[in-house]
């Protein structure tokens, strides 16, 4: 009779020895991933573009409930140009977010000159 602690006797158990590094002194340094910054301009320019896409869809879901009540909503073409613009601006917010320097604060720009023309063309005008 074995005790609570002795193992029983088994044949089909396989051992393999896994080698041992030796102990180094001085460790290599992990691998540091870069930190980037966002920035105030990055998150500006991805909450116009997300709010873009936001818009398109209002203005979908609008002219869809418009059309099932018959009356004539914004029309087909201001849709298909809330969506055009809408993907415009998340492009260049994907390109942005991938830059660094010049090219990134071109992109943010563009974003809000799309944003603006968007809102211009189909909310004030």
């Amino acid at each position: 009779m074995t005790g609570p602690t002795d193992r029983l006797p088994r044949e089909d158990v396989t051992t393999v020895e896994i080698p041992r590094v030796p102990d180094d002194p001085t460790p290599e340094p992990a691998e540091e991933t870069p930190t980037r910054r966002s920035g105030f301009w990055r998150e500006l320019s991805g909450a116009l573009a997300a709010g873009l896409l936001v818009l398109a869809v209002v203005v979908l879901a609008i002219q869809v409930v418009d059309q099932a009540q018959g009356m004539p909503g914004p029309g087909v073409l201001v849709v298909i140009a809330h969506f055009l613009c809408a993907a415009c601006a998340l492009a260049l917010q994907r390109q942005a977010d991938r830059r660094r320097g010049p090219q990134a604060g071109l992109m943010i720009l563009l974003i809000g000159v799309v944003t603006g023309i968007a809102v211009w063309f189909f909310w004030w005008a």
